[in-house]
């Protein structure tokens, strides 16, 4: 069996044949593709006539379009002689491009081809008997810390006697499943060995995972989106982006396979909620009742917790705008006006109006009493309101915070940011942004953990 797909490829409402100085023969609508996907690459090699130019007219395409939308301007369908009868189709309509190579020396079977490397691809495969209204989303590298504390070391079954049989236990109270809409999951390991009867070391290795069940009537959409929000919830509680690379949904029409390629971070963080005055293992944290406010808060909490865990990753100028970014993002209430009360009615009220406009007519250059007069009346409306409260504070005191207490001051926070947005960084005392970063670390998680609908916190307003 070979080691690709065989695709044909279609760039939408694309002339190719207007890019590149290189003009050559007519470039074709659709062209022929293998597909590799390994560990950590996800890889295009797409063939075409040597006298068209297509490479380099592709590569002028894509230097002028967005890399993130070229899914988009692919249709894919799985070649007809393609010999794989379990494989329905292939979707790229998500993929990044990441990189396109073209070289003469690219050549398969005599044929010319150019590379391109994206970030994901989904197959549609017949279903796999018996594993129908399951899933299972296997975490990259960094995951492992999301799995590793619901498992015991491998060990002997019994110690009484030399059977042979080891087991990687579960750990206490780390067995069940936890509930989320049409579905329910837990952290597992699944469980490679590795074995030669010549030689004295055998290997078990140990693939991190999240194992889903779910009820009848579940849909792609469902399955997927379930499975963000987990990885959403491990993230935020380890303060670090975690990535799924491979996902693979049992529905009954089909089986789904999501092939991703891990983002690499730069700096490698860990973390909890201790910052939060909760002191939750993740599985404690799992059992909180997160689920429902989740659901309804997820896109605010998507970029949130984005921002939170980018907020670690750069320096302390970058970390406040960041963190003050946060508090902006959950902020979502709108104050509505409030008028002062009336001590006259509507007819004695424009009298006196039409009173002060005369007096402050007086203290103006006669020829500009017209623009004055329009001036006049477009602020009627904003005089009668009473001023309205400082919107941050507002904002935060709806969130169970005492801005009273904060060690750094708000009107200090809005100095900060403005000094930052602005480049006055000669004008920021080191030590008070050191203070600042930490109670917005403190801040925009509590505020992150509310829009969870998890209430268990508390802010500690002590920095040392």
């Amino acid at each position: 069996m070979s080691n690709y797909h065989c695709l044909d490829i279609e760039f939408l409402n694309i002339d190719f044949n207007l890019y590149s100085i290189k003009r050559g023969t007519e470039v074709s609508k659709v062209h022929h593709a293998h597909l590799y996907t390994k560990k950590n690459k996800i890889e295009l090699r797409i063939f075409f006539d040597d006298k068209t130019y297509f490479g380099e007219k592709l590569m002028d395409w894509a230097s002028k379009v967005d890399w993130k939308k070229f899914g988009s301007f692919l249709k894919v369908e799985v070649t007809k002689n393609y010999k794989n009868e379990r494989l329905q189709r292939v979707d790229l309509s998500e993929a990044k491009l990441l990189s396109c190579t073209d070289s003469s020396g690219y050549y398969e079977d005599r044929k010319r081809y150019i590379k391109i490397k994206i970030d994901t691809v989904k197959f549609y495969w017949d279903p796999v008997e018996g594993e129908n209204h399951t899933a299972e989303f296997y975490f990259a590298d960094k995951g492992f810390r999301v799995v590793e504390p619901f498992y015991s070391f491998l060990s002997p079954t019994s110690f009484l006697r030399n059977d042979g049989k080891f087991d990687i236990g579960r750990m206490k109270s780390s067995t069940m499943f936890y509930k989320l809409g049409k579905s329910s999951f837990r952290p597992e390991f699944n469980f490679v060995a590795k074995d030669n009867r010549k030689e004295r070391v055998a290997t078990v290795t140990k693939e991190p995972k999240i194992q889903f069940k779910y009820k009848k009537g579940i849909t792609e959409k469902e399955a997927v989106f379930y499975g963000d929000v987990v990885l959403k919830l491990a993230s935020f509680y380890h303060h670090i982006k975690i990535d799924y690379i491979l996902s693979r949904i049992h529905l009954p029409e089909n089986t789904i396979t999501i092939k991703n390629i891990e983002q690499k971070n730069f700096l490698d963080t860990s973390g909890n909620l201790w910052g939060f005055e909760i002191y939750w293992n993740f599985n404690k944290f799992l059992q909180a009742s997160w689920q429902k406010e989740t659901v309804k808060n997820f896109a605010i909490l998507s970029k949130a917790i984005a921002l939170f865990n980018q907020s670690l990753l750069v320096d302390s100028y970058s970390t406040f705008l960041i963190r003050y970014n946060i508090i902006e993002t959950c902020d979502k209430q709108k104050q509505d006006n409030v008028r002062f009360t009336s001590a006259l009615d509507k007819k004695q009220t424009k009298a006196k109006q039409n009173e002060a406009l005369e007096k402050l007519l007086e203290t103006i250059d006669k020829k500009e009493h017209e623009d004055f007069k329009k001036r006049w009346h477009s602020v009627q409306t904003f005089l009668q309101n009473k001023p309205m409260k400082n919107q941050l504070v507002s904002f935060l005191e709806s969130q169970n915070l005492d801005t009273k207490t904060f060690p750094v001051k708000i009107d200090d926070l809005k100095k900060l940011r403005n000094n930052i947005t602005h480049g006055s960084i000669d004008q920021i005392n080191p030590e008070q942004l050191r203070q600042a970063n930490i109670l917005l670390y403190r801040i925009s998680g509590i505020l992150i953990l509310n829009l969870m609908g998890i209430k268990e916190w508390k802010l500690n307003i002590k920095i040392h």
